[in-house]
Order: structure tokens, then sequence, then C-alpha cells
């Protein structure tokens, strides 16, 4: 199905493309072969946007997508799960050795950029202290040569790919999952 579609995005791109360049427009040469090709790629492009648009039509009218929010069809919107009172100052238990701590605060508007990172204005050397917050571990600033940098390392710049926010929600899906440290 996703083979169609890349079909179909490219020779519709390749048929709006004839079209900025002006290959179907009124003065155009027709006893020119270029223009005959591009009249059949016209008529192809054509064909191809209906064929896929009529088999996407055909699957999500067929089709329920299942997941944590429960079963709904693939052009049903998709509502998010309500969002929970945040947790603050607790000392969370870690589920397996080295697990990154949770973020015990919300984190919508605080953007982390290639230029720009919200989370160290609170949390770098700099002003851990001042904002009452805590500080990053050494190994935010080791290369993985362990050798020592003086800014946060490139691999550890992206909080929230490890650390994410709390909230005391029920979880979605059950667990059986036993730490193994004990």
């Amino acid at each position: 199905m996703m083979k169609i579609k890349l079909l179909a995005i490219t020779i519709v791109s390749a048929f709006a493309l004839s079209v900025q360049a002006g290959f179907f427009g009124s003065d155009h040469n027709w006893n020119n072969p270029v223009s005959a090709a591009m009249d059949a790629m016209s008529d192809m492009a054509s064909d191809a946007k209906n064929t896929v648009s009529d088999a996407v039509d055909s699957v999500t009218d067929s089709v329920d997508v299942g997941s944590l929010r429960g079963t709904h069809a693939l052009d049903d919107f998709s509502l998010m799960p309500p969002v929970g009172k945040w947790i603050k100052d607790a000392d969370f238990t870690r589920s397996f050795i080295d697990q990154p701590p949770l973020i015990p605060h919300k984190t919508k508007g605080m953007r982390i950029t290639m230029k720009k990172n919200k989370c160290l204005s609170c949390h770098s050397n700099e002003n851990w202290r001042d904002a009452d917050a805590v500080k990053m571990t050494a190994s935010h600033f080791m290369t993985r040569s362990n050798k020592r940098l003086k800014e946060v390392s490139p691999r550890r710049y992206f909080c929230t790919q490890c650390h994410v926010p709390q909230v005391d929600n029920k979880p979605l899906i059950g667990s059986d999952y036993v730490n193994t440290a004990e």
C-alpha cells in the first residue's frame, strides 16, 4: 500500500512540475513528440491519482487500528489521553539500574532546538543553584571516548530523549514487568 502511495505521489509531483513549467499551456507545440509524451504522462498521473484515491478510500473504510488509546478507523481522529496531575518534588522509584530520572514538572512550551535548550536555563552548571533545580550529572559532559567537555555533550543535549515528565495517571496498558535487581 505504501509503495502505491509513493508511486502516486511521484507521478502527481512530476505532473505538477510539468504544469508549473508550462508544458501544458495553450501555446504548446502539439507536433512536438515531447508534447505527446507529456500528454500521456498527464493522463497516467490522473489515472494513478484516481486509483490511489479509490484504494485509500477502500482501506480506510474497512480497517481499524488498535492502539493504546483504543480501536479507531484510520480516518478518525485519535484523542489524546487525559493528562493527570503532575507529581512534584517526589522521590521517584526507579524501575531499573541507571534509569534516567523523571521530570517532575510540565514541559509544554519548553523547546529544545539545535541552538537553544530551555532545560539548561535551570539545570546547567551555571544556573542550577539559583533555580533550585537538580544539577546535570558529569555523564552529560562526556564523549563516547570518556573525554570531558566544557559544554553539554551533543549526545546528551536533547534531554527528553531519555527524561520524561511524570504524571499521576493510570497505565494505558497492564504490565507484568519485574525489576531484575529485586
